[in-house]
């Protein structure tokens, strides 16, 4: 297999698991939508599902295209979606962790580290800033779950699996910040085989504390509404 064979195929599988994965979980966060309040918070699961989706398919697809110039519309299309992936990542982890009111002071300059984001993005053509800012969003929600989970394992379902995913995706955007070919005779690739590959291991994860968070958040929230009860 060449090198850019085993790119597109490895893309295109990282790009059909995530939608499986979005598909899988919609139902899931649909019945959580219905007990959470906001309900929207229930559909961020999806949303950073969907991301991951079109975004292996734009880079994919630039690259099947063989489109080269990072200043094409389809690479920075890419390059924003994967930022607002982390960035809805992030939030999540955000409102997991910390008392409501708090959240929703932090929650706008997340969204303003991302607008700075989307500007280096538009400034430097270059994947650098993609990388810099999803490892950074992970090591967040890495350190964030972490804690979590020592604090309070019992009631921190969701934590472990995020932190296991969240660590193949910090360890995707290391390999992938170098630039190698490995030739293995009947099969040659670039940084990017071993880059989807481990992300797509992330995503897995991620599947399974999106499922695990649900049922986290409503039991925090029973329990929020008991404490505030007469």
């Amino acid at each position: 297999m060449s090198e850019r064979a085993a790119t597109l195929v490895s893309g295109y599988l990282l790009a059909l698991v995530a939608l499986v994965l979005m598909l899988l979980i919609i139902p899931a966060a649909s019945a959580a939508g219905r007990r959470l309040k906001p309900g929207w918070r229930a559909w961020v699961w999806p949303v950073i599902f969907a991301g991951m989706t079109i975004a292996s398919l734009c880079a994919t697809t630039a690259v099947a295209q063989n489109i080269v110039d990072r200043n094409a519309f389809i690479w920075k299309l890419d390059n924003f979606l994967n930022g607002a992936t982390f960035t809805f990542l992030a939030l999540q982890t955000l409102y997991r962790a910390v008392p409501e009111t708090m959240a929703r002071r932090f929650a706008p300059l997340i969204w303003a580290v991302y607008l700075v984001f989307m500007i280096g993005v538009l400034m430097v053509p270059s994947f650098l800033p993609v990388l810099i800012y999803d490892a950074v969003c992970a090591v967040l929600v890495f350190l964030v779950h972490s804690t979590l989970y020592a604090r309070d394992r019992d009631r921190a379902a969701d934590a472990l699996p995020i932190m296991i995913g969240t660590g193949f995706i910090l360890v995707a955007a290391l390999i992938a910040s170098f630039v190698f070919t490995v030739n293995l005779g009947p099969l040659n690739f670039n940084q990017l085989l071993p880059f989807n590959l481990l992300v797509v291991v992330g995503l897995v994860f991620f599947f399974k504390g999106a499922s695990a968070s649900y049922g986290v958040k409503y039991d925090m929230q029973r329990s929020r509404e008991r404490t505030t009860s007469p």
